[in-house]
């Protein structure tokens, strides 16, 4: 709920839709876990 109302205010602020702000930040959480994640993976 919190994340919500941060959201809408952002929104608000921005002139954005509260989905583009939150797809931005989840692209960017993507691009930045794909170029350097925070689990490293290993082969077995």
């Amino acid at each position: 709920m919190l994340v919500w109302l941060r959201l809408k205010n952002l929104a608000y602020k921005t002139g954005e839709t509260v989905y583009k702000i939150k797809h931005n930040l989840l692209s960017n959480y993507l691009i930045e876990q794909l170029k350097r994640p925070d689990v490293a993976m290993s082969i077995i």
